[in-house]
């Protein structure tokens, strides 16, 4: 069976060499979905613009989707999700301000986290971003349990045709304040009922439909209530059935004393959700796949990987670029598991312990895809549920 085609977005006028040299694409149109790279504040020669000033940096950052957007036949209105990493999140505000001048209505979903760094020393945001072109309407949700949101560019959560996208939810209250401080496992409750319902007010079921987790957390000492309460009380389908994951602490979230948040990807229809896990992944008594698509769907979306053997016992330690390897080899696995090979890659995000170790862990992401590759976006993040992971790579395929 040929794969479904699907095409490297190419946009020369968005510092095209930049994209050359790293051997990926500034976008991957797959089917009506367009996977946008990170963009930031660089120039065609590689500099960092607009040092010091994040309002600048956004504004860079989204006119540069704006083109690709464009380019790509689609405008700002076809947003349906972001990924904004902050090297300081406090900053958060300032980019959504700037974001309202691109976004006048139906807004996208949002996830906001924070990060230690980015691959150039300079960049204050980063913004990835995921554009569906099809003729569908694209419908948003913003409950009443999250009016705190009301005077932000921000959906809870956005579907158009069966891709559902829902924002990073946080243990925010109605009212914009912090709930179950203190409480990591009430936290993530509230949060994962507030996901549940944002699935069920855009015509779907958390059980059914759901392809892909991740939550970022402001301490790993605290990802494992949050994954109790995540694996024991909502991902409660077949093993057979369940959603990727991944799991990532971060530098910081929107408010303080909010502890985690969780961004959703879901496919409404399309027959049954189909889970593949290799059996070499240390968490495949979980209810988490290596990487889970609909029986009649495209799109596979695949766990972060990391350096883990099937005993949880740490590859290569110590080792960036053969933890990098380990990881692809294991996206490489959930891949050929779906029936597709590397060729369908479209979209990668990686989390790096260490933000200098981002261009050799590329250099090792090209020796599995060809020119040009995927889209990639990259960032640092403070840590892994093991002491000893130096990337998570997170993943996305099209597949016949």
């Amino acid at each position: 069976m040929k794969p479904m085609p699907f095409e490297r977005q190419k946009v020369e006028s968005v510092t095209p060499h930049r994209y050359r040299e790293l051997g990926i694409s500034p976008a991957v149109k797959a089917g009506p979905l367009l996977f946008i790279s990170g963009q930031s504040a660089i120039n065609a020669a590689g500099e960092v613009t607009d040092r010091g000033d994040i309002e600048g940096q956004a504004r860079v950052a989204f006119e540069r989707i704006q083109e690709i957007v464009q380019e790509a036949g689609g405008s700002m209105d076809d947003i349906v999700d972001i990924l904004a990493s902050f090297l300081d999140i406090r900053e958060a505000d300032t980019v959504l301000n700037v974001a309202h001048k691109y976004f006048r209505s139906n807004y996208p979903a949002w996830t906001l986290m924070g990060s230690h760094g980015f691959r150039q020393r300079g960049v204050l945001v980063q913004v990835h971003a995921v554009a569906h072109l099809g003729k569908e309407k694209k419908r948003c949700f913003l409950p009443e349990s999250l009016r705190w949101w009301k005077d932000k560019p921000v959906s809870g959560a956005c579907r158009k045709g069966p891709y559902l996208f829902v924002s990073g939810q946080l243990p925010i209250d109605m009212d914009g304040n912090v709930v179950n401080s203190g409480d990591h496992a009430g936290q993530a409750r509230y949060l994962f009922h507030r996901m549940k319902d944002l699935v069920q007010l855009a015509g779907g079921n958390l059980e059914q439909d759901a392809l892909d987790l991740i939550s970022f957390s402001v301490d790993p000492r605290c990802f494992g209530p949050m994954c109790d309460v995540k694996n024991r009380e909502f991902l409660t389908m077949p093993f057979s059935q369940a959603p990727c994951s991944s799991i990532l602490a971060c530098a910081g979230l929107y408010k303080p004393l909010a502890f985690h948040t969780v961004r959703l990807t879901c496919e409404i229809g399309n027959g049954k959700a189909v889970a593949y896990t290799p059996s070499n992944l240390f968490w495949r008594y979980l209810p988490v796949s290596g990487g889970t698509k609909k029986e009649e769907g495209h799109l596979l979306c695949i766990a972060g990987e990391v350096s883990m053997d099937m005993d949880g016992q740490i590859v290569a330690p110590g080792d960036p670029v053969a933890q990098a390897r380990y990881a692809f080899n294991r996206i490489q696995e959930v891949i050929h598991l779906a029936g597709g090979t590397m060729d369908n890659l479209v979209d990668i995000i990686s989390f790096h312990k260490d933000p200098r170790a981002i261009e050799s862990v590329m250099a090792v992401g090209r020796e599995y895809f060809r020119a040009p590759g995927p889209a990639w976006t990259a960032m640092g993040y403070t840590g892994g549920y093991f002491e000893g992971h130096l990337h998570e790579i997170c993943a996305r395929a099209w597949l016949p």
